[in-house]
């Protein structure tokens, strides 16, 4: 699917999670808390193209990363004792990027397969236990980042769900090309789902 698409069945599964939290009482109450949780949910959607140099997500991230440690590179040289001021800092930043690691591997490949999946809900409950930050965020994360798996499963090309242990693509039984008419019918229905859910939601 396009970036559009994807961040469209990304919010529509958004809203489902959101849903399904609601019913165990661990939903996002306040506004904020909400906006957060669907800026996550927008994120995850576009997550598994980030190792792609050429995608939306992944050519903003890219220049941003090869810009934060071209900035360490020059602290490093120029002002050393920086560096021990905010070793803490540093540390949690590498441990943030460790997953961009699994991620050089090119387009449709390990963050398109059910380790990925796997590797970032360990890896989620890391950032809870060091960072406390709230599980709904992450789940909201996590809703994002499946949503674009079910979004290039429907596609022609579909994605490696076993890789490493296995290279196949799978796919569904009815797919469609990616940036197909199909799929913009797919995303106009979907829209109109959403809007309708939260017109319905707010009265």
């Amino acid at each position: 699917m396009l970036a559009t698409g994807h961040q469209v069945l990304g919010f529509t599964f958004g809203v489902i999670a959101i849903t399904i939290l609601q019913q165990f009482g661990i939903a996002p109450i306040h506004t904020m808390d909400v906006v957060l949780f669907f800026v996550f949910v927008l994120f995850g959607a576009l997550l598994p193209d980030i190792d792609t140099p050429t995608s939306r997500l992944g050519s903003k991230f890219w220049r941003l990363l090869m810009l934060l440690f071209l900035v360490t590179l020059l602290v490093y040289l120029f002002f050393p004792q920086t560096l021990n001021t905010y070793r803490e800092d540093l540390k949690i930043f590498v441990m943030m990027m460790i997953p961009v690691l699994v991620m050089l591997r090119g387009h449709r490949k390990m963050t398109h397969s059910l380790l990925f999946l796997y590797v970032l809900w360990v890896y989620c409950q890391v950032i809870v236990e060091w960072m406390h930050v709230p599980w709904f965020y992450l789940y909201g994360l996590l809703a994002g980042v499946l949503s674009h798996l079910l979004g290039d499963y429907v596609t022609k090309k579909g994605i490696p769900l076993f890789y490493p242990l296995s290279r196949r693509y799978f796919r569904f039984i009815f797919t469609f090309r990616t940036g197909s008419v199909t799929e913009k019918t797919l995303v106009t229905a979907l829209v109109i789902y959403n809007v309708w859910v939260l017109i319905m939601s707010a009265t």
